[in-house]
């Protein structure tokens, strides 16, 4: 699944070529990827001009002007994708094509995907965006410090809740738990301040890092234009089992925390519990 740096790249592609753009109409290939239904959306968004995209956790916000919102959240494998002349794309769901002849492709393989349509009073409650927590770029390190220092509970189970600290995923969650040297099964409630403080700052590390690099492209993401992420070859424990560690040269393992596949250095990080 895109994480916050993937879904950022995004945001950020779409809002050098999207903004200015005005619909002119769209297309439904599997009509419950849309809330509401497809018929009613496209009564309302036709003419309707892109003012900004925004991201909030890993949802992408095309904001419209007439207060109104189109919201995207990619899941496991979606794509939003400029379609290119003579190049088919495969699953595609939803086609929105825009006053100057181009069209923004929204493909998705397994379905998991969805877009929601709404004013900007209520989208927030429609596409469960009022349920996130804060975004970790924008908290202040006083703020994360006191939150993750009343939180109780393994340390990767606390950094993949999405009403907790909203937009970190499973490659992001492991990657930030090496970088402070602890098991991603280890327990929040025995780390010190200082921990606390480190656990900050590794966030803060490894999401921009994950931004600079254009995301991570080891299964399904790509950009707006087909380009892929740079990051994967950056990550120091993510999906390399059986690899020596960069820091210590022990091998790199894998394990199963929160319910996801977790990979992390047995010397480099141990438990704390």
């Amino acid at each position: 699944m895109p994480e916050l740096p993937e879904v950022e790249t995004i945001v950020r592609e779409l809002r050098a070529t999207a903004v200015g753009k005005k619909f002119w109409d769209m297309e439904s290939k599997l009509d419950s990827t849309f809330t509401p239904d497809p018929g009613k959306i496209l009564n309302q968004i036709r003419g309707v001009r892109i003012l900004d995209v925004v991201r909030r956790a890993k949802f992408i916000v095309f904001i419209l002007d007439q207060r109104l919102r189109l919201v995207v959240h990619l899941r496991m494998t979606g794509r939003l994708m400029w379609k290119k002349p003579k190049k088919e794309v495969k699953h595609v769901r939803a086609v929105f094509i825009f006053s100057n002849a181009t069209s923004l492709l929204f493909s998705d393989t397994r379905k998991f995907g969805h877009i929601w349509f709404g004013t900007e009073k209520d989208i927030d409650q429609i596409s469960g965006m009022s349920k996130l927590g804060p975004e970790p770029l924008e908290i202040s390190e006083e703020n994360f410090c006191s939150l993750f220092g009343q939180t109780k509970g393994i340390l990767k189970n606390s950094l993949l809740r999405q009403d907790l600290i909203a937009g970190i995923g499973n490659i992001y969650a492991d990657e930030i738990c090496h970088r402070i040297g602890v098991h991603p099964s280890s327990r929040l409630e025995k780390f010190g301040s200082k921990r606390i403080t480190a656990l900050y700052e590794a966030v803060q590390y490894c999401l921009k890092q994950g931004i600079e690099h254009c995301g991570v492209s080891m299964s399904d993401f790509v950009g707006t234009r087909g380009t892929l992420g740079k990051h994967q070859k950056y990550l120091k424990v993510y999906g390399r089992v059986g690899d020596e560690c960069y820091t210590c040269g022990s091998i790199i393992k894998k394990t199963r925390v929160a319910g996801r596949g977790t990979f992390y250095c047995p010397k480099c990080q141990p438990v704390v519990r």
